[in-house]
C-alpha cells in the first residue's frame, strides 16, 4: 500500500468520523423546552404531585388491558420521598434518608430496609431491590434531563395543544427500545402534565401513561416521610410480589 493511499484513507476516515451523525438527534425547539422543564423540576425543593396512571398489558391473545391507579407523591430534596397509591392494592413507599419502607395495604404487610443517602439512589433501589415498576419516577431525579434522554435517538416538538384548557407543548422522543411523549405546561412554570411511554421490545407495544397535577410547597412535615405501621400490619420479606409491582 502506497503512502499516498494510506494518507487518503486516513483523511477519508477522519471525514467520515466528522460527518457521522450524533447518537441523539433532538430538534432545538424540543431540546429547549425539555431542558426548561427538567431544570424547573430540579429546582423544586419540596412538592407534591397527584397522578392518574393507565398501565397497559398486552395479552398473548393480542388483547390489551389497561390497569388504572392513582397515587400521591411527596418530595423533599435531597433525600425524602413518599408515594402512596390511592385505591388498588394500596402500595406505598416511605423514604426519609435513613430507611425505606414498602407497604401493601391489601395484604397488610410491610418491609423496611436501610435507605441510601440520596433520593436518586432510593429510586434505583426501589427498582433494583424491590422490582417496582415506576416509569414516572424518571421525572423526580436530581438531573431528570440526563435520565430521560439516556437512550433517546431523536426528539421533536409536535406542537401546541391543551389539557383541561391549559396550553401545553407536546414533545415526542424515540429510542431503540422505548418511545415517549411529554405534554409540558407552557409559561414560566413548565411542569409536565402528561407522560406516555411506549415499550417497543414487548409484543403489542404496550403503553404506560400518567397524568400529573403538581403543587410546589415550601416545606413538608417530617412525619410525611416516616412510616407508621397500621394496626394489624405485619413485617414481610416479599411485599411487592404479593401486592403488585407498579406505582
Amino acid at each position: 500500500m502506497t503512502r499516498a493511499f494510506i494518507a487518503f484513507a486516513v483523511v477519508l476516515a477522519a471525514q467520515q468520523a466528522t460527518a457521522a451523525p450524533s447518537k441523539k438527534s433532538i430538534e432545538p425547539d424540543a431540546d429547549k423546552i425539555l431542558r426548561q422543564m427538567t431544570d424547573y423540576l430540579a429546582s423544586l425543593q419540596s412538592f407534591t404531585v397527584r397522578t392518574a396512571v393507565a398501565d397497559e398489558v398486552s395479552l398473548k391473545s393480542g388483547e390489551k388491558i389497561q390497569m388504572m391507579s392513582n397515587a400521591e407523591i411527596s418530595v423533599q430534596r435531597p433525600n425524602h420521598l413518599r408515594s402512596t397509591q390511592r385505591g388498588g392494592n394500596g402500595l406505598g413507599i416511605w423514604y426519609d434518608g435513613q430507611s425505606m419502607t414498602i407497604a401493601c395495604g391489601s395484604s397488610g404487610t410491610y418491609q423496611t430496609l436501610p435507605g441510601p443517602p440520596t433520593m436518586d439512589a432510593a429510586i434505583d433501589q426501589m427498582r433494583d431491590k424491590f422490582d417496582i415498576d415506576a416509569p414516572g419516577a424518571d421525572l423526580l431525579f436530581s438531573r431528570p434531563y440526563d435520565i430521560l434522554t439516556e437512550q433517546v435517538t431523536s426528539g421533536r416538538l409536535i406542537g401546541r395543544e391543551t389539557i383541561d384548557g391549559v396550553p401545553v407543548n407536546h414533545l415526542a422522543f424515540r429510542g431503540d427500545q422505548i418511545d415517549w411523549q411529554l405534554w409540558i405546561k407552557d409559561g414560566p412554570q413548565p411542569m409536565p402534565l402528561r407522560y406516555v411511554i411506549t415499550t417497543k421490545d414487548v409484543p403489542g407495544h404496550p403503553q404506560f401513561s400518567v397524568d400529573m397535577s403538581w403543587t410546589a410547597q415550601a416545606n413538608l412535615p417530617a412525619a410525611t416521610f416516616q412510616f407508621q405501621a397500621p394496626a394489624g400490619a405485619k413485617p414481610a420479606t416479599a411485599v411487592v410480589a404479593s401486592c403488585g409491582a407498579s406505582l
